[in-house]
């Protein structure tokens, strides 16, 4: 088996869960229930076990996808048409694609200098300047990559402001902060069961998390969100969607979880493994590696280094002859993106750090099926282009 076919995601997980797959098909067909059944309550009730933080099964929903769980999200907490959302420029576009679907804005900020998070002074100086922007409700803390936003300071200046603050863990499943998973501290959290994902389905699927500080009519308000709306006589009594995990997917998540620890940690353990073969040349070759924090720990659902942006492209093109699947995660920033450009207010503030991030990103491939070996080979590898360069 080549590196390329070992980094592709959907076919391993296909391969390595074959029975799981097959179990979770059979349940399914046996019972004749296929939608918002025992799968789907079990998954919930793991998933929350699993996430801790004092949260119960009744915080925690199935539903289609990490982008349907964000707008949810949005909806509970009140977020209305014309009204702010902070954001990061820098992150998938998925979560802007979220705002715009409520028909709030998204207020755009700055990430931290050469860390793909949100930058606390820059959604400082936008809270600030609330009075002259549309009215902010809520900051999405996008932990991009794996990697955690200063989560004790996004919650301070959220209580502060009377704003929701809600995490983006699509890219997050395991990452831990202060002892204590992501996705618990938040009002809100949304993660994404999409087939790259560290915990990943056959096809779509997501969680909404509601904080577990919040009222028994949120929770139950949330549950009507996700099917049409509708109270227990299928009667609409407020907005609905129609976004629901199906049981094929959450039987499939529910046998993936047992072993979802161990295979975080492998990712963590290639991840050292490249800092090991890494880290002498990031003077001399002009790349930067990512951190682990001091008080959090990477989940490396992505292994994204920075590179002298003139040489990136030269990169993936050996990279692509040689059968190493290097990425870019990802090109542009939203704001850069043609249909955001082209919507009312514009960019009000320069995001630097952000433009810096989208011309530089390169993602190593990194799977926790990967070997040592094949570590070193994308390091040789990297060396030798970079060295020709």
């Amino acid at each position: 088996m080549t590196l390329r076919e070992r980094c592709n995601f959907p076919l391993l997980d296909c391969r390595h869960y074959r029975q799981a797959i097959n179990d979770a098909v059979e349940k399914v067909v046996d019972s004749g229930q296929t939608i918002l059944s025992d799968g789907v309550r079990g998954f919930e009730e793991d998933f929350a076990a699993w996430l801790g933080g004092g949260l119960s099964a009744e915080h925690c929903l199935g539903v289609g996808n990490g982008t349907d769980a964000l707008e949810l999200a949005m909806r509970c907490a009140g977020v209305e048409p014309g009204e702010g959302v902070i954001v990061p420029s820098f992150t998938a576009y998925a979560t802007v694609a979220a705002i715009l679907r409520v028909g709030a804005h998204p207020i755009f900020v700055d990430v931290e200098p050469g860390r793909p998070v949100l930058s606390l002074m820059e959604v400082e100086r936008r809270v600030a300047e609330k009075e002259t922007s549309p009215r902010i409700r809520a900051v999405i803390a996008v932990h991009l990559y794996g990697e955690a936003c200063d989560l004790h300071s996004l919650r301070e200046l959220c209580n502060r402001h009377s704003l929701a603050l809600i995490e983006d863990c699509a890219q997050a499943t395991g990452t831990m902060y202060a002892g204590h998973s992501i996705g618990t501290w938040g009002d809100f959290a949304a993660f994404s069961f999409y087939p790259t994902k560290n915990l990943a389905a056959l096809g779509d699927g997501g969680m909404l998390v509601i904080g577990k500080q919040a009222e028994a009519s949120l929770l139950a308000k949330a549950r009507r969100m996700r099917l049409y709306g509708w109270n227990d006589r299928r009667e609409a009594v407020q907005f609905g969607a129609n976004s629901r995990l199906d049981e094929v997917q959450a039987w499939i998540l529910s046998g993936k979880l047992a072993d979802l620890d161990e295979k975080i940690k492998a990712r963590r353990r290639l991840a050292q493994k490249y800092r090991e073969h890494l880290s002498s040349w990031v003077g001399e070759m002009g790349i930067t590696l990512p951190e682990e924090g001091m008080n959090w720990s990477h989940s490396y659902h992505l292994y994204v280094i920075t590179v002298d942006p003139a040489k990136r492209q030269e990169i993936l093109a050996k990279g692509a002859s040689a059968g190493i699947p290097y990425a870019v995660h990802y090109p542009l920033a939203c704001h850069q993106h043609s249909y955001i450009a082209q919507q009312p207010g514009g960019l009000q503030h320069p995001l630097p750090h952000s433009e810096r991030l989208a011309d530089s990103v390169l993602s190593l491939p990194l799977n926790p099926y990967l070997t040592d070996e094949d570590v070193h080979t994308v390091s040789r590898h990297l060396h030798s282009v970079l060295a020709d360069l």
